[in-house]
Order: structure tokens, then C-alpha cells, then sequence
């Protein structure tokens, strides 16, 4: 099958490459690349005769494109259903911003201080040489694996005011 013939029952079916490639099983620029190169497999072939039988179906120009306006629709509003869904599991599953630990380590480095928190996980952070000594209470921020930065003002001896 020729690739101006594949684009053209592509275009007309309302499906587009990502979605396409996803039935076959392949990444979408793998499938663009056949494509683009001519080289489409006896299953792609095979599911784009399919396509373009469905297409040729006793429907109008106007029905078919009623249809896949229609499709297009819903397919957007069960995208934006599953972004919504995806964001409110993310707001209650997901740690909070800030995470409040005690000091429990001094180690060799004098710029680090390992910090427990409540739930029992651990983490380190920077600080200036003699600052946020054993047992101090500090707010931590996460940045990149296990480092985390300082949150909130604290006073001349490390306490944390707010």
C-alpha cells in the first residue's frame, strides 16, 4: 500500500498516528517512520483496508464528517475526564510540599545534616558549619532524590519561628 493512500484513509477515518499506532502496538514514531518510508507491516496494511471498508459504507460526506466531529468530542471529553481524575489522585496520594524533621546526623561533611521525619523516612539537607545541631527542628522542602532545601525563617539559634 502506497503512503498517499494510507494518509488519505487515515485522514478520512478521523484517527490520527499516535492513536493509530497505539492499535498496532508501536511507538507513534515508529509508525511515522514506516509510513513515511513506505514500509507498513501486513498487520498496519491489513487494519487500514479495514478502515477504509468502514469508510465506504452507504454514509454521506456530511454523516461522516457529523460522525467524527462527534468522536472527536467525546474522545476530548474522556481526556479531560481522565486529566481531572489523574489530578485529584496525584492532591491526595502525594506527600506535601513541606515536611517538618529532626536533626539526627552530623556527618563528616560539615555542610550536610541528616534529617528524619514523622514518617520515618530520612533525607539530608545543606547548612552553614555549626548551624541545626543534633535535635534541631527543621522545615524541609524536596528538591532531587534524597536532598531537601530549608523552608521558613528561623532565629539566631536555629529555631524555627514560622
Amino acid at each position: 500500500m502506497d503512503t498517499d493512500r494510507a494518509k488519505k484513509i487515515l485522514a478520512d477515518s478521523g484517527i490520527e498516528h499516535p492513536a493509530f499506532a497505539e492499535r498496532l502496538g508501536i511507538k507513534a514514531n515508529s509508525f511515522r517512520m514506516n509510513l513515511s518510508m513506505g514500509r507498513l507491516s501486513k498487520k498496519a496494511v491489513a487494519m487500514l483496508l479495514e478502515l477504509e471498508a468502514d469508510l465506504k459504507g452507504d454514509l454521506s460526506e456530511e454523516d461522516t464528517d457529523f460522525i467524527i466531529s462527534e468522536a472527536k468530542k467525546k474522545q476530548s471529553l474522556v481526556i479531560e475526564a481522565a486529566m481531572v481524575k489523574e489530578g485529584m489522585i496525584r492532591q491526595t496520594l502525594e506527600v506535601p510540599l513541606e515536611k517538618m524533621g529532626v536533626v539526627y546526623m552530623l556527618p563528616k561533611n560539615p555542610y550536610l545534616r541528616l534529617v528524619q521525619f514523622k514518617d520515618g523516612s530520612h533525607g539530608k539537607f545543606k547548612a552553614q558549619p555549626g548551624k541545626f545541631v543534633l535535635g534541631a527542628i527543621v522545615k524541609l522542602a524536596h528538591e532531587k532524590g534524597d536532598m531537601y532545601r530549608l523552608v521558613g525563617r528561623y532565629d539566631r539559634k536555629d529555631r524555627l519561628c514560622g
